[in-house]
């Protein structure tokens, strides 16, 4: 379903994500579903939801090696993305915008701080 979804443009990314839930709750111990939730989540949320997914892929008793670059590329883009936000100014935003981007400050940061306290063994 989910390369349907990738390759013939048929919206199938909910039940994609279903038959994903489906494997974990037959088989729990097995990350691959994870990983696979992780890549059907995006950059949704500035990247926090696949970072979970993917740290609960490789915290599984059976995890599955993508999941390791998957989440080092997540987290090299939190890097680029906190770097780039540390020089914006929301001085002069309305309340509302200045919201938006308080919200990405929190999310980017929050992630820059996840790699930074990852291991760097892989």
């Amino acid at each position: 379903a989910r390369y349907q979804n990738e390759l013939a443009g048929v919206d199938t990314e909910l039940l994609a994500e279903r038959f994903y839930y489906q494997a974990i709750s037959v088989a729990p111990q097995i990350g691959m579903p994870f990983n696979q939730l992780g890549t059907l989540a995006g950059s949704k949320y500035y990247n926090v939801e696949a970072t979970y997914c993917y740290l609960r892929c490789i915290q599984s008793e059976v995890s599955f090696e993508g999941a390791y670059g998957n989440l080092k590329r997540l987290y090299d883009k939190a890097a680029k993305m906190y770097h780039q936000l540390k020089k914006c100014e929301t001085r002069k935003l309305s309340p509302s915008k200045k919201r938006g981007k308080d919200i990405k400050r929190l999310l980017v940061s929050f992630m820059y701080l996840q790699s930074l306290l990852q291991p760097k063994s892989r």
